[in-house]
């Protein structure tokens, strides 16, 4: 089986794959748009409601009370909560030490109340900021433990710490 080019029919045929490669290219380019368009409308509708979040974020975070840091507190020894004494130690909070009251204390969480009213979100985003050596400790249970502290519930915040050491 040969082919065989008729030369006169050589620029009909070339015409025609001429004409369907601009087709197909100007389809082509057609559905790219759409698609492109379309998520490009997604990006942006993402982008907005992201623009959202930070805002809430922000304005979340702005906290501009500034409480002395509390020091030298042992975590046996339960400080004194009466109406003078602004700053609890929040170490006696299971998980938290110096350096993480610290950093709490740098947000504007200097209280036992502030700390169980804090979004556990938020206190995973105080530790992922300060670096890697704090994002392995678990703040799920710090909100509920201060909740136990701003009560003055010792006897049940002992029984939660010690679940809480014993399931380490």
């Amino acid at each position: 089986m040969s082919f065989q080019l008729d030369l006169q029919s050589f620029p009909a045929i070339a015409a025609e794959i001429f004409f369907l490669l601009c087709g197909a290219a100007f389809l082509g380019w057609l559905f790219a748009r759409l698609i492109i368009k379309r998520r490009m409308r997604n990006l942006r509708a993402l982008i907005e409601e992201k623009k959202f979040e930070l805002a809430e974020y922000r304005t979340f975070m702005k906290n501009p009370v500034d409480y002395p840091i509390a020091t030298n507190a042992s975590k046996t020894v339960y400080p004194d909560t009466s109406p003078d004494h602004e700053p609890d130690d929040l170490k006696l909070i299971e998980g938290i030490g110096p350096k993480i009251e610290e950093l709490l204390n740098k947000e504007g969480i200097h209280t036992y109340e502030q700390l169980s009213e804090t979004a556990v979100i938020r206190i995973v985003g105080i530790l992922k900021k300060a670096g890697p050596r704090f994002q392995i400790h678990d703040p799920s249970s710090w909100p509920k433990q201060a909740g136990y502290a701003k009560d003055k519930n010792w006897e049940v915040l002992d029984q939660l710490k010690i679940q809480l050491i014993s399931g380490k």
